[in-house]
């Protein structure tokens, strides 16, 4: 199936009590919209910028428009055993709507190691939602910083995410202080990719 070279993505709302659409979503609604259309997974995602704006997906290069790109990726189309590229846009309204969501009661019970965070799955939460907090928590406690806080920034996958598992643990394997670092995302004993924080 074709891609149409612009699409309006489903409405985002901001999580919690952030001002901002948080890449958890960013991630989980390009996903469901790459998997209606091609089968596959999301290869790998990077974060841009903030974006508060309702936002579109593209399949070719934005180029000099004036649309900010929040997010861009590969999406890998098993059929095809090729990757399709796409740029996450803001082109909408501002976002004015919000839901709830508890962070700390999805880290609860979690073992924090010098170099590593476990836990259970918590069902009670998407697979993604489980790996960035789990990374945020880890970095909040291990790595603290003096200004500037932790964020996700990018995703990269060897493998479509389960939609569940047993248990999690993200590895840090890299640190650059103040700047950024590199997490193994382990599922089950599996290594299935790499999760990247930056300071912002």
């Amino acid at each position: 199936m074709k891609l149409s070279d612009f699409t309006a993505l489903p409405e985002f709302r901001f999580k919690g009590e952030r001002t901002y659409i948080h890449g958890t979503d960013l991630f989980q609604t390009v996903s469901e919209f790459m998997e209606s259309r091609k089968a596959g997974y999301l290869r790998d995602m990077s974060f841009r910028s903030f974006g508060d704006k309702q936002c579109a997906i593209q399949f070719s290069p934005p180029g000099t428009s004036n649309a900010q790109v929040i997010s861009q990726g590969r999406w890998h189309d098993t059929e095809n055993d090729s990757d399709v590229k796409f740029w996450v846009t803001e082109q909408g309204d501002s976002v004015s709507d919000r839901y709830e969501f508890d962070e700390d009661t999805l880290c609860d019970g979690a073992q924090i190691g010098e170099e590593k965070i476990t836990r259970q799955f918590n069902s009670a939460f998407s697979m993604i939602e489980n790996l960035v907090a789990l990374t945020k928590k880890f970095h909040n406690t291990q790595l603290p910083l003096a200004s500037g806080k932790w964020v996700f920034g990018q995703i990269m996958l060897q493998e479509r995410l389960p939609e569940r598992c047993k248990s999690i643990q993200i590895e840090n394997y890299q640190n650059i202080t103040n700047r950024f670092s590199r997490n193994r995302i382990i599922l089950d004993d599996k290594h299935v990719g790499e999760i990247r924080f930056i300071v912002a």
